[in-house]
């Protein structure tokens, strides 16, 4: 039913075998072509209105900001809530830190739980506020 077609020839009929129907193979020509159409673009930009960085300075910048804190957001979420389970870990370790009778480390390892805890929880608060100073300036 399903036989594989074999076709013997030498080596000589297989170097010089027609190749009309396969595709011709480009080497680079659109990245070339883009390249290009990048520096002619930048190049006319520059003469005919002269520094356009302002424009990337001014408009383009709040629009990557925004961009760029959108995309770090699942990040920060995942932080955020990994910090309960760590943060109650810890404090149970320095628990049991008091119950075998180091309560100095024990109580040590709440305290630094308890605070890195909070400060995680706050952090992208004051980031939000610190970004929205500098917008204004």
């Amino acid at each position: 039913m399903f036989k594989s077609k074999t076709e013997a020839m030498s080596v000589k009929e297989f170097m010089n075998r027609d190749r009309s129907h396969a595709k011709p193979k480009r080497k680079g020509t659109a990245k070339r072509v883009a390249k290009v159409a990048v520096v002619v673009g930048i190049t006319a930009l520059s003469i005919g209105f002269g520094d356009v960085s302002f424009v990337a300075a001014s408009a383009i910048d709040g629009a990557i900001t925004e961009k760029v804190v959108a995309a770090f957001n699942p990040l920060i979420e995942l932080v955020k809530a990994l910090s309960y389970p760590i943060g109650l870990t810890m404090m149970l370790g320095g628990g049991v830190y008091i119950m075998i009778g180091n309560s100095e480390k024990g109580i040590g390892m709440i305290q630094k739980a308890g605070l890195g805890y909070i400060l995680i929880q706050m952090l992208p608060l004051l980031m939000d506020l610190l970004v929205e100073i500098a917008k204004s300036l």
